[in-house]
């Protein structure tokens, strides 16, 4: 599907990553022991459009392959072969300044979907086989986007179980880099603590979450005001990794 998706984005000059499940399960799948506590067949592709006429005009030429079928309720979604469900969610120059997306015709399908641009300039270039490359958003943009989805539907629990998950197994995938880049962390909390290692890795998300937010006031804002209203060690470690 993605050798397919790529051929067509690239005959458009637009670039894309992939991002929700797949990218969460991508990094996860790194080391043995550390994979999703679920799984999904769901693709999730960011695409950087300039307007709505470009987003229809990709649409029409997936649809035109015979590889994609449209949904008939949801404009950014489509069916891979009948089967593979994926959904295009465009950011950039198509956003309006009120952060919302607008697709029309034939009706007007509204969206507001923060995060995307602010995480694009630090997805993950990825080498497959049959010489397909695609970018992956970073496992600290995966935690925003859960963070930002958690807040527009609190019912969606999934999500925070999602972080708690990548916080539980962070430092077993990138223990390397924080003691190369973050190893006064660790002498941040007391090593006796159950949790030691979760507060750690929660912490340089957060320090990793501040360089991505750091080119939005109103992003980073809304970010701090979801982990506020969280009570668990993991969420105040994250948020004070964005004041560090």
């Amino acid at each position: 599907m993605l050798k397919d998706m790529e051929g067509i984005l690239a005959s458009f000059e637009v670039d894309f990553y992939i991002v929700g499940a797949i990218a969460r399960d991508f990094h996860l799948s790194a080391k043995d022991g550390t994979d999703s506590i679920r799984k999904t067949d769901d693709v999730d592709l960011a695409i950087m459009l300039d307007d709505a006429g470009q987003f229809n005009m990709i649409k029409d030429t997936l649809l035109a392959s015979g590889n994609f079928t449209a949904d008939a309720t949801e404009h950014i979604k489509l069916y891979y072969k009948g089967a593979l469900e994926v959904d295009l969610i465009p950011f950039g120059k198509i956003e309006s300044a009120n952060g919302y997306v607008y697709l029309q015709p034939p009706n007007i399908f509204t969206l507001n979907m923060p995060g995307f641009k602010e995480i694009y300039p630090f997805v993950q270039e990825v080498s497959f086989a049959e010489g397909l490359s695609v970018k992956v958003c970073s496992v600290e943009g995966i935690v925003i986007l859960k963070l930002i989805a958690y807040n527009d539907r609190p019912s969606r629990t999934k999500d925070i179980s999602d972080i708690e998950h990548i916080i539980r197994v962070y430092f077993e995938l990138s223990d390397e880099d924080i003691y190369e880049g973050h190893f006064d962390v660790m002498e941040l909390y007391p090593v006796e603590r159950g949790d030691y290692l979760q507060l750690v890795s929660a912490r340089v998300i957060g320090r990793k979450m501040q360089v991505i937010l750091k080119e939005s006031d109103e992003l980073r804002t809304l970010i701090t005001s979801i982990l506020k209203k969280r009570y668990e060690d993991w969420a105040v470690a994250i948020l004070t990794g964005l004041g560090d």
